[in-house]
């Protein structure tokens, strides 16, 4: 008897059903879930991290202005500035002798713009003599070059990427890309099953992944919320989003999504991502103003940036942009002419494009340091900014090179006296390795160099009876004070000792004591609140010690300070932000520079003439021998030689410098012998080898023959004279008494003279 064949079962056929109509709801769900989890993300834009840019001040030229041809030349090859025989197109320029031909790029920031034109700079020894048009012949006030771009902040992971719109997409790039990478991106819904089939039969049939079948969408869903590794989970979860970007963005979007974020190489230790990015990096062009066989090398690089680099393989980049030109034809994209033409095109991508070799410096440091704090750090590592800044990136190579000569630790601050603005800024010689800034964040003892605050103060001192002038006499004698800690007996360098002394020569030669009988009469209170009201911030202590810089000081403040003997008596603040502009050209900051007075101009040339002096008789006389004898500045050394400061101007400049141990001990430095010699290698370079120039003098200002010894009207009989300075109504109106012709007066100076005493000494 036959077997009966066990019948089938029945919940078969319903499984399927089961299947069938689980489907649809798991589709619906998995929209749901990408709509929930993804919508938000892609609405907060963190479709990727844009880095914050920080740039340097733009070059200024301008008649006057300080600058040799060697300078110039140098500052045009930072900016990727081509030497050629006839410049026609921006970012070229001819140079003849000291006279250049600059074909300008242009630019545009909220605080200057300067059109693309040609201008011609002449030069004569070492300074600007003119410039104008090239094309008009006609004289400009001044011109401007683009800022350089200082460095990128973008965290650890360091890119460079600039926001990328739809209009920034050219047709040529996106034809290019859609016929390598997904021909048929436009029909499929996000996923395409032909090209999964092909690319898995490829596979198979060649033993090895010779093809991907992903879409690029789907390569846009993984570099956006997935990682790079190959599981089933993953590949689901690629496959749903791509389906949602797809129903949820028309396509030029998902292009242009897909073309902000992708990798497109290496500039040193920088990632370059997104289309604009490269552009620049590689053709030093905006995305529109690319070539078809531009376009075509950057959509060729997509499939290994690294084997077809332009700058590193031109000839594999011109192989495989040959290739994408011979799909676009196939497709429809471009005529075999067109195709002829872009092949025939140079691979013109040039090394001096790169920028990657930037490190960071305590300059950049500074900038972030300021933007962190007012913008908070995680958007300014992921907003995008552009910040336009002070820096002068030559000054801040000269100071760097300056403070790495030094033979302790030292920094350096130089600042434009009219405006405050930070020019350059070191806080040690190797931010690498010790990026502590001693510029900006060290507070220490100034010593010597806190003393033209006592001065400047007995000057501006309200008028009256016995005001002081440049002329008035003190009392340099040994002499002790009490104090809470016990008797304190101040010191001169090496026990000298001069007896009654003019101030001019009291601060020239930096004497202890007669500043200390200076700073006596004014009360250490306003001395503070003088110094205080120039920029020197607190705290102060309100002792008699402060007129020998007793107190701790940033060497910024000190040098910001100086800056009203320099501008004619305004009290300036410093500062290296300019302005800061978001992704989308919105103005998040922008800095008006603000100036009060504090020093009347008279004053202020006053103290500068005074402070001329230590240049040309006391303390810094070793500036004359190294050709900056018009400088002006004061040096410092604390206690035991621990410290050592200059701080000191030309016209249109100040800089301040520190050396020392970050651990304070005794070190024998001086201010004359260690820090002296680091702001002279700076500034001797900074003024490019120009005559200083001078300040003009005010009106309000009196040349008076006077007596050193009694600083009153010389006569006949005095044995020495000098021209002193004085604020108009403040000058002497009696003749010198000391002195009268003949044998009377030489018995009168024998018996009114005595030799000063001398007793305990101390450094300057």
């Amino acid at each position: 008897m036959p077997k009966r064949r066990k019948p089938r079962a029945s919940g078969s056929s319903g499984l399927w059903k089961a299947l069938l109509l689980l489907l649809p709801l798991s589709l619906a769900a998995a929209a749901y879930f990408a709509e929930k989890s993804i919508g938000p993300l892609l609405a907060g834009d963190v479709s990727g991290a844009y880095p914050t840019r920080i740039y340097s001040a733009p070059v200024r030229l301008r008649a006057g202005e300080p600058l040799s041809p060697l300078e110039l030349k140098a500052r045009l090859a930072r900016l990727r500035y081509v030497e050629v025989s006839t410049p026609s197109a921006p970012g070229q320029y001819r140079r003849e002798a000291a006279r250049f031909l600059i074909h300008q790029r242009g630019f545009s920031n909220p605080l200057q713009q300067a059109p693309q034109a040609a201008v011609v700079v002449e030069l004569e020894k070492g300074r600007v003599l003119a410039v104008r048009s090239a094309d008009s012949s006609l004289p400009l006030v001044e011109t401007l070059l683009e800022p350089e771009l200082l460095y990128e902040i973008s965290g650890e992971k360091r890119i460079r990427r600039e926001k990328l719109s739809a209009a920034d997409v050219p047709k040529t790039v996106a034809d290019a890309l859609v016929a390598t990478e997904d021909r048929r991106f436009f029909s499929h819904i996000g996923i395409d099953p032909r090209g999964i089939l092909r690319a898995a039969f490829k596979n198979l049939r060649q033993g090895r992944y010779a093809e991907g079948g992903s879409t690029l969408t789907q390569q846009l869903a993984r570099s956006l919320f997935l990682t790079t590794r190959r599981t089933l989970g993953r590949k689901l979860k690629e496959l749903v989003i791509a389906l949602w970007l797809d129903a949820r963005f028309p396509k030029d979007e998902i292009l242009r999504m897909y073309l902000d974020t992708v990798y497109f190489g290496q500039d040193g230790p920088v990632s370059i991502l997104g289309l604009k990015a490269a552009s620049r990096h590689y053709f030093d062009k905006r995305p529109a103003e690319l070539t078809l066989g531009e376009s075509a090398l950057l959509a060729g690089l997509l499939s290994s940036p690294y084997r077809y680099d332009p700058l590193r393989e031109p000839k594999a980049a011109a192989e495989r942009r040959a290739v994408v030109l011979a799909a676009m034809r196939r497709e429809g994209f471009i005529s075999e002419a067109a195709e002829r033409r872009a092949g025939a095109e140079p691979v013109s991508a040039t090394v001096s494009g790169r920028s990657g070799g930037k490190v960071p410096d305590y300059a950049v440091a500074f900038v972030h340091r300021q933007l962190e704090r007012r913008h908070g750090d995680a958007a300014l590592m992921t907003r995008g900014l552009s910040v336009f800044t002070t820096i002068d990136p030559a000054l801040q190579a000269l100071a760097q090179g300056a403070v790495r000569k030094a033979r302790h630790q030292a920094a350096l601050a130089a600042l434009d006296p009219r405006s405050g603005a930070i020019r350059a800024l070191v806080g040690g010689k190797d931010y690498l390795q010790e990026p502590f800034d001693r510029a900006s964040l060290a507070r220490r003892q100034p010593g010597s160099a806190f003393k033209p605050f006592v001065y400047a103060a007995a000057l501006a001192s309200e008028p009256g009876a016995g005001r002081w002038t440049a002329a008035s006499l003190l009392d340099d004698s040994p002499r002790s004070y009490r104090t809470p800690e016990g008797t304190w007996a101040p010191r001169n360098h090496e026990e000298v000792y001069l007896g009654r002394v003019p101030l001019r020569t009291a601060l020239a030669r930096s004497l202890n004591l007669a500043t200390l009988d200076l700073a006596e009469k004014l009360g250490p209170r306003a001395l503070a609140e003088f110094a205080g009201r120039l920029g020197v911030s607190g705290p102060l202590r309100e002792e008699l010690g402060l007129a020998l810089g007793s107190s701790e000081v940033t060497l910024l403040d000190l040098t910001g300070a100086y800056c009203a003997f320099a501008n004619g008596g305004a009290r300036v603040e410093p500062y290296a932000v300019e302005a800061a502009v978001g992704p989308e050209g919105e103005i998040l900051e922008f800095h008006t520079p603000s100036a009060r007075p504090v020093l009347s101009p008279e004053e202020a040339y006053l103290m500068t003439d005074l402070l001329r002096e230590t240049v040309r008789s006391g303390t810094a006389q070793a500036l004359s021998r190294r050709g900056l004898g018009e400088a002006a500045g004061k040096t410092g050394t604390t206690n035991d030689g621990k410290d050592a400061w200059f701080v000191g101007f030309i016209p249109g400049l100040v800089a301040g410098v520190w050396t020392g141990s970050d651990t304070p001990r005794k070190l024998g430095l001086t201010g004359a012998k260690d820090a002296l010699p680091v702001w002279a290698e700076f500034m001797a370079s900074a003024s490019s080898g120009a005559a200083l120039g001078s300040w003009p003098r005010p009106e309000g200002l009196l040349s008076v023959e006077v007596d050193p010894e009694s600083g009153l009207r010389v006569k006949s009989g005095c044995p020495s004279r000098r021209s002193e300075l004085f604020l108009a109504g403040t000058e002497p109106k009696e003749d010198c008494p000391l002195h009268s012709s003949g044998l009377t007066g030489w018995l009168k100076k024998v018996f009114s003279s005595r030799k000063a005493p001398r007793g305990p000494g101390a450094k300057r």
